[in-house]
């Protein structure tokens, strides 16, 4: 099944330079995330019991894993265990497009959700 982004709602992050786009199956779900600017972006380090794939497939991020900072271009991809203390915090100059993969799926994040939300911060 193809996925068409643009079927899908656009949500804008409150009080972040991001907007993203959700999808979801049974077994895991997708989160199509676009940062229109560089910069901080201000996102404080949190964990989930889901573990997440990020695929970078346009632009740079700073990302950082417990403890450890990466720097993710076009292509590159992070694993994020279940429950491990995680943020990103820079985007590069010329923005950003990540494909965040969650399993379970996060359905916390679907547009009308009253999942409460997945994520616990320090």
């Amino acid at each position: 099944m193809k996925i068409d982004w643009d079927d899908h709602e656009e949500i804008k992050a409150e009080g972040e330079p991001l907007s993203r786009r959700f999808a979801y199956g049974r077994e895991m779900s997708c989160l199509k995330v676009v940062a229109d600017h560089s910069g901080d972006l201000g996102l404080p380090p949190h964990r989930h019991d889901n573990e997440q794939w990020v695929v970078v497939t346009e632009g740079s991020i700073r990302f950082v894993c417990e403890g450890t900072e990466y720097e993710l271009d076009a292509g590159d991809v992070a694993y994020i265990p279940a429950r491990q203390r995680h943020t990103a915090t820079v985007v590069g100059k010329e923005g950003a497009v990540l494909l965040e993969f969650s399993a379970p799926p996060r359905l916390d994040l679907a547009p009308g959700s009253i999942v409460p939300s997945a994520m616990t911060f320090d």
